[in-house]
């Protein structure tokens, strides 16, 4: 049995204890949490031993790993405390906020040797790792085209007043993008890899908040490029992916994907073609679907996908393999992220992989300005 402890037991950190204390995780108990905030604490008092102090409650505490669910900017440096005593490390995303530090922290992970993962939830979804497949078995030939739709991570402004580090550089390290897109991000890349430049415009669209709610970037891979396009201030939304390649289209949403793979590739049809728009027998497709599942909604609906990321880290964490989703990766889509924010403020196109010192400077500059009321 492996015993846990959830750091921050807010919104999403309660929802992780809770899936522990029920049980829901195989082979894991929950031995404590953390909180500087003392009412967030009340409601765990008469179920686990509770603390206000992290590095406290590692003394006196025998942990098998930690799960970090605090505001961004705290992940690193919780994150090393912990893997530095060989403790195993499961963040919530993203890792950080700059490249830099998650840099960082990957070399802290790396040295330890402890188990380290990320809560990309994202990647449990079945119609995702079908999608993922494949593009990464030649399935869908050589990807042409690429565009990443999401419009339904709506947030009112009482969602931003909740709490004073939303939606600010200096207490979240951005908006929509690396609070709710960073998991569409890390899929894009999960699946097509990563790109080579970024070119991105970001607005502020009828929120009094000092970050971005919506987003437009292109992300240039070479050979073809990736449309991003996000906001939270649409209703109703959409959530949708399409990668065209040269044999064959998808289109997947959150819950389903509808394939359709060629007989012969375009290069193919371009070729046989006596016709101006291609010859109609040459065009053929096979055509089906690939839905998310009833069970897996109904069961993710009450536990939240959270918790699948949960089990395969404790499942890591008691007979070793790959996990899912390893922290180390949390730095690519950290990179997007810092790379679309880089060219907004730049006003130009920014190269991948990101100086991450660089960046780190320029975060530093919008938070400020944020704190004296020019952000």
């Amino acid at each position: 049995m492996k015993y846990l402890a959830v750091i921050g037991v807010g919104r999403m950190g309660g929802k992780h204890a809770l899936n522990l204390a029920k049980g829901r995780v195989k082979g894991a108990r929950l031995a404590c949490v953390c909180d500087t905030d003392k009412n967030a604490l009340d409601k765990w008092r008469s179920k686990c031993a509770v603390y206000e102090d992290y590095k406290t409650m590692a003394e006196r505490e025998k942990l098998d790993a930690v799960v970090i669910a605090t505001p961004h900017y705290s992940h690193v440096e919780i994150a090393k405390y912990f893997l530095e005593r060989n403790i195993a490390v499961l963040t919530e995303k993203p890792v950080s906020v700059t490249v830099e530090w998650a840099e960082e922290l990957n070399e802290v992970a790396k040295n330890s040797g402890a188990l380290f993962g990320i809560m990309y939830n994202q990647r449990t979804n079945p119609v995702y790792a079908h999608v993922r497949e494949l593009v990464k078995s030649g399935a869908l030939g050589t990807v042409r085209r690429a565009n990443v739709t999401v419009t339904d991570w709506y947030r009112s402004q009482f969602y931003y007043d909740m709490g004073g580090w939303r939606a600010s550089w200096s207490g979240e390290g951005g908006g929509t993008l690396i609070n709710q897109c960073v998991h569409q991000l890390d899929v894009m890349q999960w699946i097509l890899g990563m790109p080579g430049s970024v070119s991105a415009v970001c607005r502020t669209v009828n929120r009094n908040i000092s970050t971005e709610n919506e987003v437009c970037a292109n992300f240039d891979y070479g050979t073809f490029s990736v449309v991003f396009t996000a906001s939270a201030h649409e209703v109703p939304g959409v959530n949708m992916m399409e990668i065209a390649g040269d044999k064959g289209l998808v289109k997947a949403g959150k819950f389903k994907a509808r394939i359709y793979l060629l007989k012969k590739s375009e290069s193919e049809i371009n070729a046989l073609s006596r016709r101006d728009y291609g010859n109609k027998e040459d065009k053929k497709y096979k055509k089906y679907t690939v839905r998310y599942g009833l069970f897996r909604l109904i069961r993710d609906g009450i536990r939240g996908q959270q918790c699948n990321i949960l089990c395969d880290f404790v499942r890591a964490l008691e007979k070793g393999g790959a996990l899912l989703a390893p922290g180390e990766e949390g730095i690519n889509g950290l990179q997007l992220i810092n790379g679309v924010y880089a060219s907004n403020w730049l006003k130009k196109t920014v190269t991948l992989p990101l100086d991450g010192k660089a960046y780190t400077k320029l975060l530093k500059e919008h938070a400020e300005a944020e704190k004296k009321g020019g952000c």
